[in-house]
């Protein structure tokens, strides 16, 4: 079977196996950041919506009555806004969970969302790219993981402000 997507460590993952990747990755998002599983999802044309509803509905943790709203930013969108709020020197909350507001994507970059919608036959509307975004697109060929170091690095800070 031809591989679908390659790990950062070189294993080639076929389609079963990047469907069970994905989902895991979520749910251990989910966990990790200790989010209210039952959410209504924010409804756009968007492919990044289309894969969250459908995993929502597979999960059965889609509650249209929810007070929690589940976004779909992926790990592209929030290292995205991170380097715009920086540029324009503004302070913006990007947290993978807030009171009303959780990021179950938040873990996941938009090459694995991509991937997961066409193997799925999910069809929505690419978000649009801006400066930012066109820039860490550029700056990702030669360093391949750093719109996840960015992200990661952004949740190292919000932990030291949590301490202080």
């Amino acid at each position: 079977m031809k591989p679908v997507y390659i790990l950062p460590n070189g294993k080639a993952l076929g389609p079963g196996d990047f469907y069970r990747y994905l989902e895991k990755k979520v749910l251990y998002t989910i966990r990790k950041f200790e989010m209210n599983r039952e959410a209504k999802v924010k409804k756009n044309t968007s492919v990044n919506s289309r894969v969250l509803n459908y995993l929502y509905n597979k999960f059965g943790f889609l509650k249209n009555d929810s007070k929690i709203i589940a976004l779909d930013d992926s790990t592209d969108d929030i290292a995205t806004a991170m380097m715009e709020s920086w540029f324009a020197n503004k302070n913006v909350d990007l947290s993978p969970k807030s009171p009303r507001i959780i990021r179950p994507l938040f873990l996941i970059t938009e090459q694995e969302m991509m991937i997961y919608a066409s193997l799925k036959h999910l069809k929505g509307n690419t978000k649009k790219k801006t400066s930012a975004r066109t820039m860490l697109d550029n700056m990702e060929k030669v360093h391949p993981e750093i719109k996840r170091a960015i992200v990661q690095a952004y949740l190292q800070l919000v932990e030291i402000r949590k301490k202080k």
